[in-house]
């Protein structure tokens, strides 16, 4: 809580005495948290746009979020996509499927609009992916951040 409220803060002092703040106000002032910006990440890539993709990761490292985090939160969030599309197709509740809270309903729909680019067998393949280069990162055998962005390349590839 205390996070939005210092970015409305920096919002309200840049707009000024009556000043109003516009959406590209707010997108080039406020920081967006690390799941935010993970579902620009999968719109991207869901988009067959590996270039953006790379550069939402990118951008992540330059703002010092470590790999390791990038590759636990992209595999989550890949998780629930996994999941919300099973509760779909099992005609099950999506919020208590994907462990969401009540106050986050409102991601829901996001969750939902995101599966629409990806296949079942998509979602399990790039989540078995991610597992593996875990697995290998954390055995020397590759570097995460080669990894991740083999893993993303590479579903794009198989996809067109």
């Amino acid at each position: 809580m205390q996070f939005l409220i210092n970015e409305i803060r920096k919002l309200i002092e840049f707009a000024g005495e009556n000043g109003t703040i516009q959406k590209e106000d707010i997108e080039k002032l406020a920081i967006k948290q690390i799941d935010s910006v993970i579902f620009d990440l999968t719109d991207n890539l869901g988009s067959k746009k590996i270039s953006e993709a790379i550069e939402v990761l990118d951008d992540l490292i330059y703002q010092k979020e470590p790999i390791q985090k990038i590759l636990v939160t992209l595999y989550n969030h890949f998780k629930k996509l996994y999941l919300c599309s099973m509760a779909i197709n099992l005609n099950k509740d999506i919020l208590t499927s994907i462990g969401l809270k009540p106050n986050q309903t409102f991601l829901v729909n996001k969750y939902k609009k995101q599966v629409g680019s990806f296949s079942i067998d998509e979602l399990r393949s790039i989540l078995n992916e991610l597992t593996l280069l875990d697995y290998n990162s954390k055995n020397g055998k590759i570097d995460v951040d080669i990894g991740l962005r083999s893993v993303l390349c590479n579903y794009v590839s198989r996809s067109n």
